[in-house]
């Protein structure tokens, strides 16, 4: 078999090198970065360690859990997911459907009865059966829970009302308990877990970090600091910034299915090209703080689905870890969806999600900020439009018919972890020998 090249050493591209040395295949793998990891990697700023956000492993998986507790050892850690959402100046346990107790009597009354309403009245189809994300969350939730949280809270994630958005990516994302749960749930406090990421593990020491370089420690075939510029189809050729021109047979790639038509050296068919233009994603900008206190509080992530407050979510880095912070100080990472075309204002977007983070009482004072560091992830969400299936599809197919496979969260053109990312890398390379 001839050389397989792969483009990005993310959690996908980093198992496909793995698997491929596993098999014994000729492969090498190029990244931009001066470090592996992608999206998955970690950064050191004054003694705080930052993530690109909330990288968290929820493996599933007998074969993956295996292979990172045997890369990390006593280095994982495995937590009892402990996160909540903050609106009308409270906060209620995740996820709000099944967590109404401690909200104002007026909201948890209206949740009820709509739910009660579309429980009765609506039958209890599949997924696929809704036109929208937010038909399928007026007939399974109700217009109460819809109004309060998911219409809100979605709207702010996706950067698009949940109308715009097909139900193709809920698979288990969206929890939806039982009559019997709601109702339990808005009287008292439950103690039953809910959803696919109830638990979760995460790397003692290093951040996510620790997980990229325990895959690179194990296949020799890396090369850092070359960033792709061209894909000569004809020739299979790839060529880097660098100048190296890179032969291939098979090629494995991890950039986003958005920008690989643009990297395509070769009359490419019109329809592909338009297809590719026509896939929607969100950007995020992640602003990562330290701060003076120790343990400044017991949630390892909150949802804010409120408009009042800027960031859809905010996360604590040194909940996962202490090693994510100095001793007596604390770590957030507060996220804030937005789109390329919007005309934005990060700096007074940073100083009101500050402001925000003061109001939520996750800090005490602004000047108990030691440290700031913002992240601006141009890709960050695909977004589900009514189109999506159909211009992925036609962009995916014809990389396949060029013998180019795009894996990975932004490769595959998806809404997935990290497991799934791993997944699809060992799967490539089993497809591959297959052939």
């Amino acid at each position: 078999m001839g050389k397989i090249v792969v483009i990005g050493a993310g959690p996908s591209g980093l198992s496909a090198g793995y698997h491929a040395n596993l098999h014994h295949l000729d492969y090498m793998i190029y990244e931009q970065e001066s470090q592996v990891g992608g999206l998955c990697r970690s950064i050191d700023k004054d003694g705080f360690l930052f993530d690109f956000s909330g990288h968290l492993l929820y493996l599933k998986n007998p074969y993956f859990i295996n292979l990172v507790k045997d890369f990390l050892g006593r280095n994982l850690t495995r937590h009892r997911r402990n996160s909540f959402i903050y609106s009308h100046g409270v906060f209620t346990p995740y996820p709000f459907q099944a967590n109404l107790y401690g909200l104002p009597p007026k909201v948890i009354k209206e949740c009820l009865l709509e739910f009660v309403k579309s429980y009765y009245k609506n039958e209890d189809l599949p997924s696929s059966s809704y036109k929208s994300f937010y038909d399928w969350i007026i007939a399974k939730l109700g217009k109460g829970i819809g109004k309060h949280f998911m219409l809100p809270y979605n709207t702010k994630v996706w950067t698009v009302s949940p109308k715009e958005l097909t139900c193709e990516w809920l698979s288990e994302f969206v929890p939806r308990p039982s009559l019997e749960e709601v109702f339990n749930g808005s009287f008292s406090a439950q103690e039953k877990e809910f959803g696919y990421n109830a638990f979760f593990y995460y790397p003692q020491m290093n951040g996510i970090q620790a997980l990229s370089d325990a895959f690179a420690e194990r296949m020799p075939n890396i090369k850092l600091n070359e960033r792709l510029i061209w894909i000569h189809l004809g020739d299979k050729i790839v060529e880097f910034e660098s100048g190296l021109k890179v032969e291939y047979e098979k090629l494995i790639s991890t950039i986003s299915l958005k920008k690989i038509v643009k990297k395509l050296k070769r009359r490419v068919p019109s329809t592909v090209i338009q297809a590719a233009e026509n896939l929607k994603h969100t950007s995020l900008l992640i602003l990562n703080l330290g701060v003076k206190g120790k343990a400044l509080t017991d949630k390892h992530w909150v949802y804010v689905p409120e408009k009042k407050y800027i960031a859809y979510r905010v996360g604590c880095y040194s909940k996962f870890s202490k090693s994510m912070a100095p001793a007596g100080a604390t770590s957030y990472y507060v996220e804030i969806s937005y789109q390329r075309d919007w005309s934005i204002q990060k700096e007074e977007m940073i100083n009101r999600a500050i402001q925000d983070m003061h109001q939520m009482r996750l800090i005490c004072r602004e000047k108990d900020i030691v440290v700031k560091n913002v992240q601006d992830v141009e890709c960050a969400y695909v977004i589900f439009d009514k189109n999506y299936s159909e211009n992925r599809r036609i962009v995916l197919n014809y990389l396949r018919e060029n013998d180019i496979f795009s894996i990975g969260r932004y490769g595959n053109w998806e809404y997935s972890g990290i497991e799934e990312a791993m997944a699809q890398g060992k799967k490539v390379i089993e497809n591959i020998i297959c052939q």
